[in-house]
Parts: C-alpha cells; structure tokens; sequence
C-alpha cells in the first residue's frame, strides 16, 4: 500500500511540473540579412526574424560572408530549364532588436 501511495504522488507531482518545465522560453526578433525573389531578380534584404535563444544559424550571417540566391531560371539545355542562382556578400550583420541577449556575434543594432 506504502508503494502505490508513493507512486500516485510521484506521479501527481510530475503532472503539476511538467507545464512548468515544458513552459517555452522567450524569443529574441533579430533583423536577418537574407536572400530576396521577386520573380524577375534576386537580391538581398534586411527582415525581423524571431529565433530561440539556442538558435546559432544566424551566427555565421557577417559582414563579407556570402550567400547563393535563386535568381530564376535558366535554359541548361534546348527545352530543359533549371535554377540559377547569383552570390551576393553581405555588407551587414544580422542583429538583435529585443528578447534575452544572445550574445556575440549577433550583437543589438
């Protein structure tokens, strides 16, 4: 008896944790340099992204990196199409505009 009372509250004790502990952490909103289509030319643009605290993809968005952006498509072949893509290098970092601070290298704008 001793152990079935000691597993239901064991097991009424996880139920009231486990919201707390799944609960989601806050966002940051950073302003990503990224690739652009407009249907005739590609390019490269600043927009706001919202990204997790544990997100790093973003670290490697400086200045002087480069990108290959889809540019449409082109004949490879007579009546075979395929995507084109053209490099851009970025002239910016992305930044943070708000949320907890992720640190070096995305630094605040």
């Amino acid at each position: 008896m001793k152990k079935l009372q000691t597993l239901l509250i064991g097991l009424c004790l996880f139920v009231v944790a486990a919201p707390v502990l799944a609960e989601p952490k806050e966002k940051s909103v950073i302003l990503h340099c990224g690739c652009t289509w407009d249907g005739v030319e590609a390019g490269m643009a600043y927009g706001e992204n919202t990204v997790s605290a544990k997100s790093r993809g973003h670290d490697a968005h400086l200045v002087a990196t480069v990108d290959s952006c889809y540019n449409g498509e082109v004949e490879t072949s007579p009546g075979v199409f395929g995507p084109s893509f053209a490099d851009f290098v970025r002239n910016g970092d992305d930044c943070q505009l708000s949320g907890p601070s992720l640190g070096d290298p995305i630094l605040d704008c």
